[in-house]
């Protein structure tokens, strides 16, 4: 089930940076030609916003996320399991109260219009707690998986992690 729901996700990803491509192209086109597309820019924005969030769930999936490694290589495995231990507090709640205020958020935005599109606003912030849900799922595979100490790492060695 995970594999489908991950290859659906990256395709879906690509499906809208493509389709942010193509509606900064429409707009653009169509303005050099005299027939304006002013939706273009709008739908832009809201595919944008969606790929950024399916990106990072995609990145932390992988554990290809950016991160400063001086300190933990430099630590012994033990304390280097308290730091990851650290971050993982740190990053879970955090995405937790972004999901609770960023759907917050999208509900108070749904009846208000994206511009030109009359697409719902709220489709731009729900973008927000959903990708943030969707990389707290992300996290929690990463741990059951690869255990605590790989959790964020891009690599995990086959034979290092418990399973």
């Amino acid at each position: 089930m995970w594999k489908f729901f991950d290859r659906a996700e990256e395709i879906l990803a690509l499906v809208f940076l493509a389709g942010t491509v193509i509606s900064v192209l429409a707009g653009a086109v169509g303005r050099s030609f005299g027939v304006p597309f002013p939706e273009g820019p709008e739908i832009a924005q809201l595919l944008l916003i969606w790929t950024c969030m399916l990106g990072a769930d995609l990145t932390i999936k992988r554990g290809e996320h950016i991160r400063v490694s001086a300190l933990p290589d430099a630590l012994a495995p033990r304390y280097r399991l308290v730091l990851i231990w650290v971050s993982l507090l740190c990053i879970v709640p955090f995405l937790g109260y972004i999901v609770y205020l960023g759907t917050q958020l999208a509900l108070s935005n749904w009846a208000r219009e994206l511009g030109a599109s009359g697409l719902s606003y709220g489709l731009v912030t729900l973008a927000l707690p959903v990708g943030a849900a969707l990389m707290i799922i992300s996290v929690f595979r990463r741990i059951f998986a690869h255990g605590v100490l790989f959790a964020l790492e891009p690599e995990v060695p086959a034979q290092e992690y418990p399973l």
